[in-house]
């Protein structure tokens, strides 16, 4: 495989990040977290996804083991989004004095998370409206809408249909099921990000988590990260190098942590990684990853969609593995950091490297 050898590659150090700060479960309690463990464990069909060892992608990148959590099974939803939306649509079901056939689940999306709550609310009997940007293609739509939820299209961005998914749920019996939270007061955000904690879990029945030395990530409004970071940081007593990876024209986190504080980024968000084409940190997230994250960086659409074609095709002997337009980001960051000199180094990746990476999506259709 050919890496990525950009000219300059985007990445910058945290200077908050310290390896031994214990976790401290400010954002996500233990407590939250063992109740996303046992709740999700519940549902029909669960299983844990396969850890996949890539020896051959490993040699290439002159690594001594790369290791990807392949989330293309999950529960059939295609995403590690099936985590998350469920439980938290699960914990405001719980809280309501309706019953669920008088509740509508309502959120907005990039694809996944509302495919997600779909599945959730047809499996919880409620309703379920979807908002979407346009960025998001008419494939992804109509897969939501064949899971029985109402599509509203907003002209704008994920951040407009964040906007407008808030106003809708201010109706009798709409629940809002956001993985996005700007307040940093909402109780289901968190819900989600514990469910995104169980993969956390699962790794660390898969394999010994303190023998990796690198977790690359990749983040949109940052939940996903920031809910798999934490569960690490619990499981480790400690933060491991995690390594951010944003699209170049969608990198709010990057911009958040060169700032030290959360920061909105403008323009169209345009990307082909569009379930990350986030312009703002959930806040809750970034309360998390502004400590946890070793380091942030951005790759272009063009290095991840050489990664995505190698890795579909079986790098060094390694089996196909083929992984969604979003789900290739932290593997193409890896390739994208081990090809550039300055990267490898200021990142410590060597032969002695033992990386983490979680393909969250599996290729669609």
């Amino acid at each position: 495989m050919k890496l990525p050898q950009p000219s300059v590659l985007p990445l910058f150090l945290n200077a908050d990040w310290r390896g031994d700060l214990p976790y401290d479960g400010s954002v996500l309690s233990p407590a939250d977290m063992a109740e996303a463990l046992a709740a999700v464990g519940e549902f029909p069909g669960y299983a844990p996804t396969p850890l996949r060892a890539l020896p051959g992608l490993a040699a290439a990148l002159g690594l001594g083991e790369v290791a990807v959590k392949d989330e293309a099974a999950r529960f059939g939803m295609g995403g590690i989004k099936a985590l998350g939306a469920p439980h938290g649509l699960r914990h405001l079901l719980a809280r309501q004095a309706l019953p669920a056939a008088a509740c509508t689940a309502i959120a907005a999306t990039d694809g996944n998370h509302g495919l997600a709550l779909a599945w959730a609310a047809r499996a919880f009997g409620c309703r379920a409206r979807i908002f979407v940007g346009t960025a998001v293609g008419r494939d992804r739509i109509e897969l939501i809408r064949s899971l029985g939820a109402e599509v509203v299209s907003v002209d704008g961005t994920y951040d407009d249909a964040v906007a407008a998914a808030e106003l809708a749920a201010r109706a009798p019996g709409a629940l809002l099921v956001t993985d996005t939270d700007y307040s940093g007061d909402l109780p289901v955000t968190r819900a989600i990000m514990a469910g995104y904690s169980v993969l956390a879990s699962e790794l660390a029945r898969q394999t010994d988590l303190g023998r990796h030395t690198h977790v690359f990530l990749q983040c949109g409004v940052g939940g996903v990260a920031a809910g798999i970071a934490a569960g690490l940081w619990r499981q480790l007593g400690r933060t491991p190098k995690i390594v951010t990876v944003e699209p170049a024209r969608a990198a709010c986190l990057y911009a958040s942590l060169r700032a030290g504080r959360s920061v909105q980024v403008a323009g169209t968000l345009e990307t082909r990684m569009v379930g990350l084409a986030c312009g703002r940190p959930s806040l809750p997230a970034w309360r998390i990853l502004s400590r946890a994250a070793y380091a942030a960086m951005t790759i272009d659409d063009a290095d991840a969609r050489r990664v995505q074609d190698a890795l579909a095709q079986g790098i060094g002997g390694d089996a196909p593995l083929p992984a969604g337009d979003t789900g290739i980001a932290g593997v193409a960051g890896l390739c994208a950091a081990a090809g550039v000199a300055a990267a490898r180094a200021a990142l410590g990746l060597d032969a002695a490297s033992r990386v983490l990476l979680v393909s969250s999506e599996g290729a669609r259709p």
